[in-house]
């Protein structure tokens, strides 16, 4: 058995350094070649998303809530955790780690489908139970929540695709370190699709929480913000059998 001497773990350390650092400035590169690549569109979308989600958050955090509940407490601890969730997503996807990014997709799916049966179910009904998705989003629901299964189990050999693939001599395989793919646009898609009925949520449960709440501007945003979804294809008007 090797004896783990003071060279073996300094030379570790290096290695994890190193490797570290690449994946840390290869990051830093993904995530401005992503800026090129998004359209005006998908980005003026990301920004008001991003910046009413957090306007909102921010400015009705402090505020005091006169009557809680075990069920309110739980909504707002599932909130919170979604708006710490959505930005790391953005983070994520920009700087080429998509498998990780959809990983986290699949748990606001969740999260939000929860939010909506804590509503309407008691919540002795909903212990320990797996939100169910489908049920919450229909078609849309039965599309997305499979795939993103598939992912974050990594079910099927496909998912390496959301790998960048480079080739390096007679040497073909994914990348070790984060870089640019395509698919990136389509990862900002599902994460403004799910956080878009977020906001819907949100938006209007802040009448609930706290009395004062007017919503005014937000509820004019919030409308520019599904305007702007509908154009770009990320939601779509349900068809006839409001699927």
């Amino acid at each position: 058995m090797t004896k783990l001497t003071k060279t073996i773990i300094e030379d570790l350390m290096m290695n994890a350094c190193d490797f570290q650092g690449k994946c840390m400035k290869s990051r830093e590169e993904v995530r401005d070649y992503y800026k090129t690549q998004e359209k005006k569109g998908e980005n003026s979308l990301r920004i008001l998303i991003d910046g009413l989600m957090a306007k909102i958050a921010q400015e009705q955090a402090l505020k005091k809530i006169e009557n809680t509940n075990e069920k309110i407490s739980y909504q707002i601890s599932l909130s919170t955790s979604f708006i710490r969730t959505h930005y790391l997503i953005s983070d994520l996807f920009m700087q080429g780690d998509l498998i990780e990014a959809l990983t986290l997709i699949r748990k606001q799916l969740e999260s939000l489908t929860r939010l909506h049966e804590i509503d309407k179910k008691p919540l002795l009904k909903l212990h320990k139970k797996t939100p169910n998705v489908c049920n919450l989003f229909k078609k849309a629901g039965k599309q997305i929540y499979p795939r993103l299964s598939e992912v974050a189990h990594f079910g099927t050999p496909q998912v390496g695709e959301f790998l960048k693939v480079v080739e390096d001599g007679e040497l073909l395989g994914p990348s070790l370190i984060p870089a640019y793919h395509e698919y990136a646009l389509a990862c900002l898609d599902l994460n403004s699709f799910v956080a878009i009925h977020f906001l819907v949520w949100f938006t209007d449960k802040q009448k609930e929480f706290h009395g004062g709440f007017d919503g005014q501007l937000e509820e004019e945003v919030l409308a520019h913000i599904i305007s702007l979804a509908y154009k770009l294809g990320v939601i779509r008007i349900p068809d006839e059998d409001g699927k």
